[in-house]
């Protein structure tokens, strides 16, 4: 049907024109369009799906008497249209150019009356008659309280349907959130969908389906599990899963702005429960507007005011208004929580080089530094995260980046435990608060404690996290749970790709189980530059007696970071290497390379005790406990280095200069935490020291026994060692020669001129 003089208006796509007054709108949103184009428009809707040509629009709207450059004004009224309709010449949904010809409206039209505008009848009092009889003053008090009773009734009215009417949601429910709507046709705009779930995620009131369960039931309706979730399939989703409603999300583009606009479905009656818009002229902008939009929504859906404006950052700043940095951080999570830890790092560096303000990509830059062992750069990225978070997070980021500031920086585990357990109560879904937590807990020794957590974050996660089942394995093998450790670790590589740790993980269980085929392949396999695969052989080396391959690998390592541009991590490494030559007896090569460990004003924590600990054994008590109190100065918060590096330190010299009793009580303080293999160690050498035999082979035993332990290979052969000694005090000769033998067994190809080596074939031959 032919729009007609007669017509009110028609209607194509998302639009509404108005040809009485002259409007055209897009979701009842009024656009701003000049009149040439507008009667453009008008005529080409006259004669939808046939041509109209260029000399028809020059009579229709340039008069013969009109001295103007035809051409160049069409083309310009046809280019102001297409931007209002966000149409394009190239591919056109509206207006289609046939050259030299005119053009043709393609799309669909539906002409007719629009809906009216509501009008209000003004309805006038009858003139009274003249000097009207004035009513007594009580019949008048009478109809202003009614009128005040009136108004009160309909205000209580309105109130209890604001603030009493039952919500659209309760905060048992749980919700589905649909793929973005990208009718902006930007790419850019495909990655908003993950700035959104920032905004709801951050509500303790909203719970969303992890996006694990999506992919789930996406397999079992037999769809792709990446396939994009329109409102259709995710009201699907919900009735299988029993949820509540679905958030459908869409940006389009109109004119030179953009419009936001989110949509809560009810899953079962199809109906909208919410809707909120927003809009912008700004590309920059769209996250601003986003996040409006979400808090305005969640409000709508029933989150209460008081929690609204406390978990309420603007989500420009608690993510980032640069799309295209969000688009990096979108893509370094995927490949970090698919393992790839290394490849996701650029991704992350780019995102803050785009926005430095960008404070949860520091946050996943420590992290992943930190999962391929380069704590400088990790605790360097944690740090900025701190600076920045009271402005530029979430409620619950700011959880998080608290928490791990007290992790990774001041090393106050305590502090670090009573911000997770708050995280946790507060956000009883969070599947960060539970991962941290369990580390916090295998920190402290508390290992079930700490599995409970870890199978909760797996369990729960929205998607498969490398870290999160390295963490579970990490927590099993502290149980002695070897077998499911590795059945962990195999279970992630059906689901992403092993990184560096986990693959030290397999080779350390299958040392345990003597798998040396699994053994022979990891080594294969490894990078030759991975210094966390260094680190390990280092230690298989020291436990072989290999004293020339430790040293090659450990020279080696120190020296991939210092090109690297790792100077702390390259010092933390002379510094442990210094104190295992220590322990062998080489104290002058250890004195030598604490020297440049330690040389400069920037010593950090581990190279401090460490080197502190290396002084001590070789009799250098001045300086030893000068690094002590520098570690102290430095250190006054950290956890580990107050309550087990500095006791230590200190026992070593009281054992030193002839106080083992001192040394030994050092060591069995209360508050110490004993799940390091050094403290059994150290103790074991005080009680041989104080002529307590039999305390000693306790000690020495249950490092023995902690296989699963980091660096049980350093500590072993030690220990052997150590046991012998004690035997022979206790005057056990049977024990005391087979430990002794069971040493010589574990360095049968060790270097014949290692210090405590030479010391124990001598004590051996004693017994002969």
């Amino acid at each position: 049907m032919a729009l007609t003089a007669r017509t009110r208006g028609a209607r194509f796509g998302d639009f509404e024109v108005d040809l009485r007054s002259g409007e055209l709108r897009k979701h009842g949103i009024r656009l701003k369009l000049q009149d040439q184009p507008f009667q453009v428009l008008a005529h080409l809707l006259e004669h939808p799906g046939e041509v109209v040509t260029r000399e028809e629009l020059r009579q229709k709207l340039w008069p013969a008497d009109t001295f103007v450059d035809f051409d160049t004004g069409l083309n310009s009224a046809i280019k102001k249209l297409r931007d209002a309709l966000g149409d394009s010449a190239e591919e056109p949904r509206y207006i289609e150019t046939l050259p030299r010809r005119g053009y043709r409206f393609i799309a669909h039209v539906e002409n007719g009356d629009l809906p009216a505008a509501v009008s209000i009848e003004k309805r006038h009092a009858t003139v009274p008659p003249v000097a009207p009889r004035s009513e007594p003053p009580k019949k008048r008090r009478f109809i202003v309280a009614a009128a005040v009773a009136a108004f009160v009734v309909v205000a209580a009215l309105v109130t209890w349907r604001v603030f009493f009417a039952r919500p659209a949601l309760t905060g048992s429910d749980v919700i589905l959130l649909a793929s973005f709507v990208n009718k902006a046709g930007d790419p850019v705009f495909d990655n908003l969908d993950k700035a959104l779930e920032v905004k709801l995620a951050e509500s303790p009131f909203l719970s969303l389906l992890p996006e694990a369960a999506v992919r789930q039931t996406l397999r079992s309706m037999r769809h792709e599990p990446d396939e994009r979730v329109t409102q259709e399939l995710g009201i699907e989703i919900c009735k299988r899963q029993g949820l509540k409603a679905v958030v459908v999300p869409e940006i389009d583009a109109i004119g030179s702005y953009y419009l936001i606009t989110l949509e809560a479905i009810d899953a079962q009656s199809g109906k909208q429960i919410a809707r909120q818009q927003q809009e912008t002229d700004n590309k920059d902008k769209v996250v601003a507007a986003l996040g409006k939009a979400a808090s305005q929504l969640r409000r709508q859906l029933g989150e209460s005011l008081s929690s609204l404006q406390k978990y309420n950052a603007p989500l420009a700043l608690a993510t980032t208004s640069s799309l295209e940095a969000l688009q990096a951080y979108r893509t370094g999570v995927q490949r970090n929580h698919s393992g790839k830890i290394r490849e996701s790092i650029p991704f992350f560096e780019r995102a803050v080089e785009l926005d430095p303000q960008f404070c949860s990509a520091y946050i996943m830059l420590g992290s992943s530094y930190h999962g391929i062992g380069e704590d400088e750069a990790s605790r360097k990225n944690f740090a900025r995260a701190f600076e920045l978070k009271d402005k530029h997070l979430t409620q619950e980021e700011n959880f998080l980046v608290t928490a791990t500031y007290y992790w990774n920086i001041t090393g106050n585990l305590e502090k670090e435990n009573a911000v997770l357990t708050l995280y946790q109560q507060v956000y009883p879904r969070s599947v960060n608060a539970a991962n941290l937590l369990g580390i916090n807990y295998a920190l402290l020794g508390r290992k079930e404690e700490a599995l409970q957590e870890f199978n909760w974050t797996i369990d729960h996660s929205p998607e498969p996290s490398a870290f999160a089942y390295s963490n579970k394995s990490q927590a099993l093998m502290s149980l002695g749970r070897f077998d499911e450790a590795k059945a962990i670790l195999n279970q992630w590589q059906q689901k992403g790709s092993l990184f560096s740790y986990q693959t030290d993980m397999l080779y350390r269980i299958a040392f345990i189980q003597n798998d040396t085929a699994t053994m022979d392949r990891i080594a294969r396999e490894a990078a030759p530059d991975d210094t966390g695969w260094l680190q390990l052989q280092m230690q298989f080396a020291y436990l072989r007696g290999d004293i020339k391959k430790f040293r090659s690998l450990s020279e080696t390592e120190v020296n991939l970071e210092t090109r690297g541009g790792q100077a702390q991590d390259a010092a933390d490494d002379l510094a442990a290497r210094a104190q295992l030559e220590s322990l062998l007896g080489n104290y002058g090569l250890a004195r030598s390379l604490c020297r440049h460990s330690v040389a400069g004003d920037t010593d950090g924590a581990t190279e401090l005790w460490r080197c502190a600990e290396a002084f001590a054994d070789g009799g250098d008590f001045t300086r030893a406990e000068a690094l002590a109190a520098k570690l102290n100065r430095i250190a006054p918060e950290n956890t580990i280095e107050q309550k087990v590096h500095l006791p230590l330190i200190h026992s070593i010299v009281d054992r030193q200069r002839g106080n083992p009793s001192e040394a030994a009580d050092l060591l069995l303080q209360p508050e110490l935490y004993k799940h390091t293999l050094d403290v059994p160690y150290r103790l074991g050498q005080a009680y041989l020291a104080s002529n307590e035999p039999a305390k000693a082979a306790a000690q020495f035993r249950m490092v023995l026994d902690a296989r699963d332990a980091g660096w049980w290979q350093v500590y072993a052969p030690l220990a052997q060692l150590g046991l012998a000694r004690a035997y022979a005090a206790e005057g056990d000769r049977e024990k005391n020669r087979k430990a002794y033998e069971d040493f010589f067994a574990t360095w049968k190809e060790a270097d014949p001129d290692i210090p405590i080596l030479k010391q124990a074939k001598a004590e051996y031959a004693k017994l002969q």
